[in-house]
């Protein structure tokens, strides 16, 4: 069964940061009119349970990811990220170049040194990209606009687990400053740790007694306050779910 994360992000109903734009094909033969594409700015906050993408089971060892995207030029972020309950990342996408393939499962196999790394190619160059992801058993392969094709190893567990009782954030990692971005977005002082916080939130409301989201909530405005962002209050917040 097939999951549609812009369906699950809430896409069509345009969040804050999110616009409607014309897409890869502005003229298609078989369609009504041009394809209908996304823009997103540094405002957009997106991010859900993981369990909206399989409500019904859980997440498949093998599978594909599709996307077809336009990054800004010379940007270097995750398109997708996916966390366990305890805030680890999981499985993450990388956009730029010689991208990242972040992928760990319930054993922490493989570890930050044996990630799936795609040298030579270069996602973020300002051009339209069909990217075609497939992990299947212990091997990861890119497929790049129908013809361009690399597979690279993954050393992962035999039976591998990903939880989905954690969150999906797209556009960013949690506690990153870099931010996908598909086109110039209005910048704002502090933007980086507003959204840290909408994050940190998503991950720990409603597993915290009262107590406990109110030390989060403190450390969260101190981390605000400071100029920049402070991340070790970030750091301490997100441990505080843990």
């Amino acid at each position: 069964q097939p999951a549609d994360l812009l369906k699950v992000l809430d896409f069509h109903n345009l969040p804050d940061g999110i616009t409607k734009t014309t897409g890869f094909c502005a003229v298609r033969r078989s369609s009504k009119g041009p394809d209908v594409a996304y823009r997103v700015t540094k405002d957009a906050q997106l991010s859900a349970p993981t369990k909206q993408l399989y409500p019904a089971s859980t997440f498949p060892e093998d599978f594909s990811i599709l996307t077809t995207v336009k990054a800004k030029k010379g940007s270097q972020a995750f398109l997708v990220s996916i966390y366990n309950e305890q805030g680890i990342q999981q499985i993450g996408l990388e956009m730029g170049r010689s991208p990242v393939f972040l992928y760990e499962d319930h054993t922490g196999k493989p570890g930050p040194e044996d990630y799936p790394l795609f040298r030579g190619i270069n996602l973020s160059d300002g051009k339209w990209h069909r990217i075609a992801l497939s992990i299947h058993g212990k091997n990861v392969t890119l497929i790049l606009d129908c013809k361009k094709k690399m597979t690279t190893s993954l050393d992962r567990s035999n039976h591998p687990v990903i939880d989905v009782n954690g969150i999906i954030v797209f556009g960013t990692r949690i506690l990153d400053e870099e931010v996908f971005e598909v086109s110039r977005g209005p910048g704002a002082w502090g933007q980086p740790s507003r959204r840290r916080v909408a994050w940190i939130l998503a991950l720990c409301w409603g597993r915290l007694g009262r107590e406990r989201l109110l030390m989060v909530l403190l450390l969260l405005t101190a981390g605000v306050m400071s100029a920049g962002g402070d991340g070790r209050a970030f750091e301490r917040a997100l441990g505080l779910c843990a």
